[in-house]
């Protein structure tokens, strides 16, 4: 930082009383303290524009990277309407200036234009763009002002009858309206990858009447679903996001227009995103605490809750839960000694995957419309998600039908977390072993009525329904005493 003028001043002083003690009045208002004072003004002064000056030269040669310069001063440019009150067409040449009467603003005509003479009553009219002959926001004027000309033409009059200026006059540049333009430069060039989705994500927010913020987002993470399409988690301060914030964050990584103006989107033109929730894996935890010497746990079970929380509160959506991680997160709470984990037992992926069904569906034979042959199916089912599917279930049956009955498969609801449909497979003819896709649905009660298509994907063959958007979160918290 530059020196200021007093500073300057003292410290010539000082550099004069240790050269000579000849001089003993420096006090203000003598002759020797005021040249001082007028010589550190002006060295303050050129040192401050020499840090202007390289301040200014390092930025400059910042946007001559990416080809950005800061904009000079810009003329208002507008529409001037010419009539003609005669009976002939009037020639307005191109560069006859109008003005505002008592106003040294210019604005001249960029064409020749003919004005064609009044028919009756109605006066010609023609239209040509004129360019203001200064610059700056001082050109820009309201509407049927530009009223004059500088050189009057007899029967003609003018006006810029719009009052919208094609063009608005704009000051030069600021050096902070230049950065902005680097750094809009920098995200427009950055917008379209799976960071650029999250970080804008993360500036979705919803106020009140009075400005506050009331919901916002506070994690993030974009995932590439397949080529051309993206899902975006998020997670909000008030925890699950509200239809709400999920709404504004899809404006947010779309672009929108408001009041305030147009907001650019975050996505990459072609680009499908679609925001969600992230997918909340809540876990039960249980500690056993011993305490230090001279603490009792009752005394340290507080801390010891709240240092699970802000672990579970710091981890990120798709990160995994450490064991150890966690177990040093207690041992920091002051007064503890040692502590065992009983649940979670193990380290947990970051994107773990929805467990394959362990039971068998619930089946009856009904009576209905279909197209099922009577004998003997087997049923089975898993769980499905954008990216991918479970094996599937141990089979129940076989279910024996009669001519006109159809299959119902009871509800497998709760979904697992992670999960958000069912695939149904089914025999492929009556009494086969063979079984292939036949219908999909939420997890609700649904009837089979017909045979699985021809060429029907067979059940998989291992589970790949991935729980993408995985975002660990604590639940029921114990904590309770070590045996010693």
């Amino acid at each position: 930082m530059p020196k200021t003028a007093a500073e300057i001043t003292a410290d010539a002083i000082a550099t004069l009383l240790s050269a000579t003690s000849a001089i003993t009045n420096l006090h203000p208002g003598s002759v020797v303290r005021s040249l001082l004072d007028a010589l550190g003004a002006e060295a303050a002064r050129l040192d401050q524009e020499t840090v202007d000056a390289v301040r200014s030269a390092v930025l400059n040669s910042a946007y001559a990277t990416w080809d950005i310069a800061p904009l000079p001063a810009q003329p208002s440019v507008y529409q001037l309407t010419f009539t003609n009150s005669t009976s002939s067409a009037v020639t307005i040449p191109a560069g006859t200036l109008a003005t505002v009467p008592n106003s040294l603003l210019q604005w001249a005509t960029g064409a020749t234009i003919s004005v064609p003479a009044q028919s009756g009553q109605t006066p010609g009219a023609a239209t040509v763009t004129a360019n203001c002959q200064t610059a700056g926001s001082g050109t820009n004027v309201p509407g049927n002002t530009i009223t004059a000309l500088v050189s009057p033409i007899s029967g003609i009059s003018v006006t810029n009858a719009s009052g919208q200026a094609v063009t608005p006059g704009a000051d030069a540049e600021t050096q902070t309206q230049t950065q902005a333009r680097l750094a809009n430069a920098v995200n427009s060039i950055h917008r379209g990858d799976a960071n650029a989705l999250a970080l804008g994500a993360l500036t979705a927010e919803l106020t009140d009447s009075a400005g506050n913020v009331t919901e916002q987002v506070v994690k993030a993470l974009a995932d590439d679903l397949s080529a051309g399409e993206a899902i975006v988690f998020v997670w909000g301060s008030l925890g699950s996001p509200s239809s709400a914030l999920i709404t504004q964050t899809q404006n947010v990584v779309n672009g929108y227009t408001d009041q305030t103006g147009v907001h650019p989107g975050y996505k990459a033109a072609g680009v499908i995103a679609t925001v969600q929730s992230a997918v909340q894996n809540t876990q039960s935890v249980a500690v056993q605490v011993l305490p230090q010497s001279g603490y009792m746990l009752s005394g340290i079970t507080s801390q010891v809750e709240s240092a699970i929380t802000a672990f579970f509160t710091a981890l990120d959506i798709e990160q995994g839960f450490s064991l150890s991680n966690f177990i040093r997160a207690i041992l920091r709470v002051p007064g503890t000694s040692d502590v065992t984990v009983t649940q979670p037992s193990s380290s947990l992926p970051g994107v773990p995957y929805v467990s394959s069904p362990t039971t068998a569906p619930s089946v009856t034979a009904m009576a209905g419309t279909t197209s099922l042959a009577a004998g003997s199916y087997d049923v089975g089912y898993t769980y499905t998600s954008e990216w991918g599917e479970t094996e599937m279930s141990p089979l129940r049956g076989p279910v024996t039908l009669t001519a006109g009955q159809q299959i119902q498969v009871a509800a497998l609801t709760p979904l697992p977390i992670g999960a958000t449909g069912v695939n149904y497979y089914l025999s492929i003819a009556a009494g086969s072993s063979t079984l292939a896709y036949d219908a999909s649905g939420s997890g609700a009660q649904i009837d089979l009525v017909a045979l699985p298509a021809s060429g029907a994907a067979s059940p998989p063959a291992a589970n790949t329904c991935a729980i993408h958007g995985n975002l660990y979160t604590a639940g029921t918290i114990s904590v309770t005493a070590m045996a010693e």
